[in-house]
Order: C-alpha cells, then sequence, then structure tokens
C-alpha cells in the first residue's frame, strides 16, 4: 500500500511524477521501432520486461547483490548488468551444446517430472487447506506416539556381525563409549559425536524398527540384540524417557497433521490411479528378476512384464535400464519387499505421467518456466565449472608466502603476536584459489560482452522507471 506523502514533500513527489510520465512517453515512442514500451533490455532473443527486471533484481539483492541498499541508476544498471552476465552465460552453454549434456539433461528430467507429480496432486489430490479440531489434534497426538520423547546413545555398525561384538564388549563390562569410535559407523559418529548421545526425540519420529524396544525399555539399560534400520545395525543405550505437554508443542502438532493427511491424500489418489489404469503384477516374472545377479546389467530371461496397465507396462529390461540411469537399485542389492517397492514406484511413475498427459498438466506455463530456470542454474553451473577449471591459475608455495608477508597486519593478534605461517597456509590457499576463480569469470565474462555485443541491447529510459513505486513510497 502506498504512503500518504507528508506536506513537505509532496512538492518532489509530485515533481518526480511528473518526470516518470515524461520518461513513460519517451518509452512509448520506442514501440513504434519495434520494442514494447516495458523492455527494459534484449540479449538475444530473450526480452527483459521491466516486470520481469524487478523481480530478478531482488532475488540477485538476496543473495550477492546485498551491498546494494539505494536503488539509484548506477545500482540498478549494475543490477541489470548481473542479469545480462547470466543470460550470456546460458547462451554460451547453449552455443557449446551443454544443454545437451545427458547429465544436465537427465537432472532437467527429474526437476520436470517431480514438478509435474506436484502440480498433478495439487490440482486432484489434495485439499487447498486442513482444518482440525482439538479434539482430533490430541488424537493424532497420541496415535503418531508424539506424546513422548527419549534421550538415548546409539552405536551404529555395518553389520549384525559386528552388532553382536558390541554387545558382548557390553555384557564384559566394556563402558558404551568406549566403543562408538571402534563400531560406528563415521556418518553417524561426524553427526552426532563421539560418546553416540543422538539427543532428545520423540517415538513418533524414530525409525519404525526402534519404536517399540525404545518405549518399552528401562532407562538405562541398552537393548540385548542388534536391531536393523535403513542406515545400519543399532546397538542403543536408553538414558531417559519423559513425556511431552501437548500444548507446548501444538502448533507443530498442527503442522504435522496437515503434512500427513496431505501424504494421506496422495496416497488415496494414487490408489485410485492403480484402480483406474488396471494395474496388474506379475510375480512369476518377479522372482526371476530378484535372482539376477549383481554383476548383470541385462535381462537375458522371458520377454514378460512385471507389471502391466492400460497403455503401459513395465518389463525387467526396464526396470535394469532404470537401474543403469540410477533411477533404480540393484534387485541383487534389495530383499523381495524393497525390490517390488522400487518396481511398484516405477510403474506407478509412469500411470501419473500418463494422467498428467490426458489432463495436458505437461503444457502447464508456470512448470514449462521453473524447469526452464533450473536449466539455467544448470548450464551456468557447469559453465563456472568448465571455465574457472581451464582458466584459473595454480597456487604456488611462493604465492601463499608472498600473501603472508604482504598482509601480515591482517594475522598479527591482539597481544602483538603473529599467527605461524604454517598453520594459515592452507587457508590462504583457499582463499586465493577463490580469488583466482572469480577473476577468471570476471576476464570470461568480459569476453563474452565483447563476443554477443551486438546481441546485447539496453534501454536506459526504461531501467530508470524500475522501482519508481518503491520510490514513491
Amino acid at each position: 500500500m502506498r504512503k500518504q506523502g507528508s506536506m513537505g514533500h509532496s512538492g518532489t513527489h509530485h515533481a518526480l511524477r511528473e518526470v516518470w510520465v515524461c520518461l513513460a512517453i519517451f518509452a512509448l515512442a520506442t514501440a513504434a521501432f519495434g520494442e514494447p514500451d516495458d523492455t527494459v533490455a534484449r540479449i538475444g532473443d530473450k526480452r527483459l520486461s521491466l516486470e520481469q527486471f524487478e523481480a530478478r533484481a531482488r532475488e540477485l539483492r538476496k543473495t550477492g547483490y546485498r551491498h546494494i541498499n539505494e536503488l539509484n541508476r548506477q545500482n540498478k544498471r549494475e543490477l541489470l548488468d548481473g542479469i545480462i552476465a547470466r543470460e550470456l552465460l546460458v547462451m554460451e552453454g547453449i552455443q557449446r551444446g551443454l544443454d545437451s549434456d545427458s547429465t544436465i539433461a537427465t537432472g532437467l528430467e527429474k526437476i520436470r517430472r517431480r514438478a509435474l507429480v506436484r502440480k498433478l496432486y495439487e490440482q486432484e489430490a489434495v485439499q487447498e487447506s486442513y482444518v482440525f479440531t482439538e479434539e482430533e489434534l490430541r488424537a493424532f497426538f497420541v496415535e503418531r506416539q508424539y506424546d513422548a520423547e527419549v534421550n538415548s546413545q546409539h552405536i551404529v555398525c555395518e553389520s549384525d556381525e559386528k552388532g553382536r561384538q558390541v554387545i558382548a564388549a557390553l555384557q564384559g563390562g566394556a563402558p558404551f563409549e568406549s566403543l562408538v569410535s571402534t563400531y560406528s559407523l563415521r556418518s553417524i559418529q561426524d553427526r552426532f559425536g563421539p560418546g553416540g548421545f543422538v539427543g532428545w526425540f520423540k517415538v513418533g519420529e524414530l525409525p519404525e524398527e526402534l519404536k517399540v524396544p525404545l518405549s518399552t525399555m528401562t532407562p538405562g539399560d541398552y537393548y540385548p540384540e542388534p536391531v536393523k534400520t535403513p542406515v545400519g545395525y543399532h546397538v542403543f543405550r536408553l538414558k531417559a524417557r519423559r513425556p511431552v505437554d501437548f500444548a507446548e508443542v501444538h502448533e507443530w502438532i498442527e503442522a504435522q497433521a496437515r503434512i500427513q493427511s496431505r501424504a494421506d491424500d496422495m496416497e488415496r489418489y494414487v490408489g485410485v490411479l492403480r484402480s483406474r489404469y488396471d494395474l496388474v503384477f506379475d510375480p512369476e516374472v518377479f522372482a526371476a528378476l530378484q535372482k539376477l545377479p549383481l554383476e548383470t546389467t541385462k535381462w537375458s530371461g522371458e520377454d514378460r512384464p512385471i507389471f502391466t496397465w492400460r497403455g503401459g507396462q513395465l518389463t525387467p529390461q526396464d526396470y535394469m535400464d532404470q537401474v543403469g540411469k540410477k533411477n533404480a537399485r540393484h534387485p541383487a542389492a534389495l530383499d523381495s519387499t524393497r525390490l517390488r517397492k522400487e518396481a511398484d514406484n516405477l510403474a506407478g511413475r509412469q500411470i501419473m505421467m500418463a494422467e498428467v498427459r490426458k489432463l495436458g498438466i505437461d503444457d502447464d506455463a508456470d512448470i514449462l518456466s521453473s524447469v526452464d530456470k533450473e536449466r539455467a542454474k544448470l548450464l551456468v553451473k557447469v559453465l563456472f565449472q568448465v571455465e574457472t577449471r581451464k582458466r584459473a591459475r595454480t597456487i604456488s608455495d611462493e604465492a601463499i608466502r608472498a600473501f603472508y608477508d604482504q598482509n601480515i597486519d591482517q594475522f598479527t593478534r591482539e597481544d602483538g603476536k603473529v599467527t605461524d605461517f604454517s598453520f594459515l597456509k592452507e587457508s590462504i590457499r583457499t582463499a586465493l584459489q577463490e580469488r583466482g576463480k572469480n577473476e577468471a569469470m570476471d576476464a570470461f565474462l568480459a569476453e563474452l560482452r565483447q563476443n554477443y555485443k551486438d546481441q546485447i541491447e539496453i534501454f536506459p529510459e526504461v531501467l530508470d522507471l524500475a522501482f519508481a513505486a518503491d520510490a514513491d513510497r
């Protein structure tokens, strides 16, 4: 909402509006020569409108342009230069054929598919909002086991055998903490520290396999056998258990209920689609797929589908093709339940894409625009990596030492002592490498501006109109 100007500023605001009107008239005149009256710039075959410039400029000011406080002519031009630089990188990436790179194409297809499925769910499955009574929230609170939380200590092993070695050591009197560094997975140690304490978790947030043990154990006891979860084999001790105050987590519970209701509606919708498309499963073919050796990448068995549905099918070779694309795991790496779920997901994904096409969602303008933005991001990222790797120089030990000597004041502490060079050497190397990358990209962008100069056109009079409403507040 526009604020009312004070008496002392009304004349200034009136004068500014007159200037903007004059500039707008001037901008309209350019339309006679083929450009829309709100074009800020044209880069290649892309037109940047006033509205688009303002939106993208706001995004830039949240990232690498936080130093821009005042939106004067010079700063608007700096923001426009940033937008142009990005467009030039995209143009160069396309010119080099990077958009045909298999990694980028695969990444974009995943992004597109997720966006289409999300749109399908929003349009066909979930409600705009979910409202719950207090009674419903309290029931959800108890049913989902959010009414109690536990603090436990874990050693997560890579195998059942090692888990049992830990239990044998505990039975022999070894302190729990002394076994963490030897037996627990490095990723678990990095996340939770050398003692294995994972902190407080609501029971309902725990892996399914741990809920019953940690809900029934006596505080201070450790569980007498390893428990397997998707992470590994857990050996754990319960430190403490306590009730959760419903009033204190009311908002969180409401958010979880909303998430669960959306998930339930989506699951019901998937069931409807499976029925609508007559999804049929062949257990014999599935059993043969499950026996495939780990080193095998091709299917040589009977040419029958695992799943069939109206308008499509999923064969064992289709499944193995998805393994090759890293969209599914090899059958030999999964038990029967997980493999069935993996194959089922692949079939369900194809059915959902069929429904997307049927409803015309694949032509949704917002999705096409979002995929185009992601495509630009990937092109810029790849081009940045290629050019900095090619242009950035190696940082020698001599250069690092010279930087240290020339900036010795920066490394002098308040007590007058200088931080030793050996302690700072690698940090300086990293900083100089980053500076080298930035300098390499600046040089590359300067080349692009020169190479594409005939494809860049800026309309300063329209740029001056940007953020006029902000200036009038």
